[in-house]
């Protein structure tokens, strides 16, 4: 898996950022948006690389030694699964903040910890294919607050349809695509 593969992985996970952020900017008043943007954007990527990061250190810990024969089908399973899981959800509803919202941290803390989850099996996957940590968490983190802040900037109130649901779509199956790469290749 190339540095290019990791960031497309990166993209298409911090799209669950991004959807977040646009149904969350399409509830919200633009008294509390801007700031409640910046804020959301620093607990998402601070779950997302703690995440990250917890997936990584589990990897080198405890599977390093008997998963590294079949590292590329562990990264195809992780990969494969976050794919289908986004697919799914771009027909559910996805969680978002209100004007009444952006004052509860604890919602906060659970919506990016659900967020956040799925970095720890790319965290898993990028160390089974003996990646170094830095580098990529540095990505994530960068990528995961531009989505985020991309997705307030597309969120508007008036907006009826949220496109960014079919963004969800597509990087599913971009990740689906990904996975398969990782057997193929």
């Amino acid at each position: 898996m190339g540095i290019i593969s990791v960031i497309i992985i990166f993209l298409c996970i911090c799209v669950d950022n991004m959807v977040s952020a646009n149904m969350s900017s399409m509830k919200m008043g633009p008294e509390k948006k801007s700031i409640f943007s910046i804020k959301l954007a620093l607990a998402f990527a601070g779950f997302n690389a703690l995440f990250f990061g917890i997936g990584y250190l589990l990897s080198i810990i405890f599977f390093r030694g008997w998963v590294h024969f079949a590292n590329n089908w562990v990264a195809f399973a992780f990969i494969l699964l976050l794919g289908i899981k986004f697919m799914l959800e771009s027909i559910e509803k996805s969680p978002s903040f209100s004007n009444l919202d952006a004052e509860d941290n604890r919602k906060l803390v659970k919506v990016s910890a659900v967020i956040g989850l799925n970095s720890f099996l790319v965290g898993y996957a990028v160390e089974t294919m003996d990646k170094s940590f830095f580098p990529q968490v540095l990505l994530l983190i960068f990528i995961s607050i531009a989505m985020t802040l991309l997705g307030f900037h597309l969120g508007k109130q008036t907006s009826k349809v949220v496109t960014s649901k079919k963004i969800e779509m597509v990087a599913g199956l971009i990740l689906i695509v990904m996975a398969v790469k990782q057997i193929i290749i």
